[in-house]
């Protein structure tokens, strides 16, 4: 017998009167989790990349694999923004990663006219080319305006020059407004850009039952749910970005590195840096960057 069969042996013998007090202390182990994710920023200030090891030190039990993932990282990377874990981590990370390359390139007399160019093209294609696609694969226009018009109206004053990264850090931090908003816009292109080519992504689904039209309903579209490697390169296919992904899930190292995907285009002229840790993503910053 494994340890969940036996777990449901041991739940099916307890009394009414206990298994009523079990839920409720799982309610409570629930409730205590949810308190916990919402006194975490939305998006944290940059931290230097060795809070890492200070994490894996104090959580008892710490794989050493992890660790010595940690010391790679500290090679590569300066610095890391801690993002909120609460479910919409990948594209909080992924709108706040390429505004503030967006930003920094602004400033960078190399770079501006590319900042410029870069983000005039992704606030045309917002505007317009994902407006017309999300309806044509079947979202109510009442439904997303709002949402698309907060995501558009916050990339139009970037581009323009209007929104400084200090401000736009404030802005991503408050809760249930542009960060949301923008999150739930982000969820519909990801989900749209699968609906689009069902052939093609169907084969990558994981979950056993599931065509693209019900993994988008149930794993993309609602607010919460985790992004999985599928999500990850819709939505850096659909923005015309590169994102490369660290990755810090405890298995050994190969060749002296981490595991690392790279998803979107090769040849975009915006690359993002994220990392992954099981069931969530933060946001690196190279050593050269």
């Amino acid at each position: 017998m494994d340890n969940n069969d036996a777990e449901e042996t041991a739940e099916s013998n307890l009394s009414l009167d206990d298994k009523m007090e079990l839920n409720r202390q799982n309610e409570a182990r629930m409730e205590e989790i949810e308190r916990d994710i919402k006194q975490q920023p939305l998006t944290s200030d940059r931290v230097p990349i060795f809070e890492l090891d200070q994490q894996y030190k104090d959580e008892a039990g710490s794989d050493s694999n992890f660790r010595a993932g940690v010391a790679v990282l500290k090679q590569h990377y300066r610095y890391i923004r801690m993002v909120r874990g609460d479910g919409n981590c990948y594209y909080r990370a992924f709108l706040y990663s390429l505004v503030e390359r967006i930003l920094e390139q602004q400033q960078n007399p190399q770079h501006s006219s590319l900042a410029k160019v870069e983000g005039e093209r992704i606030v045309s294609w917002l505007k317009k080319e994902s407006w017309d696609f999300v309806l044509a694969n079947g979202y109510d226009e009442m439904t997303i305006e709002m949402f698309h018009d907060a995501i558009v109206e916050l990339l139009e004053r970037v581009t323009s020059g209007q929104t400084k990264l200090e401000d736009f850090h404030l802005e991503m931090n408050a809760e249930n407004g542009t960060s949301d908003y923008c999150t739930w816009y982000m969820r519909v292109i990801t989900a749209a850009h699968l609906k689009s080519d069902p052939g093609r992504f169907l084969p990558f689904i994981e979950q056993p039952g599931l065509d693209v039209q019900q993994f988008c309903r149930r794993e993309v579209e609602p607010m919460g749910k985790e992004c999985e490697m599928l999500q990850a390169l819709a939505l850096a296919e659909a923005f015309g970005v590169k994102v490369q992904i660290e990755y810090l899930d405890g298995h050994e190292l190969v060749n002296g590195r981490i595991a690392q995907h790279t998803v979107g285009a090769e040849n975009a002229a915006i690359h993002l840096t994220l990392l992954y840790r099981p069931g969530h993503y933060d946001i690196l910053y190279p050593i050269s960057g």
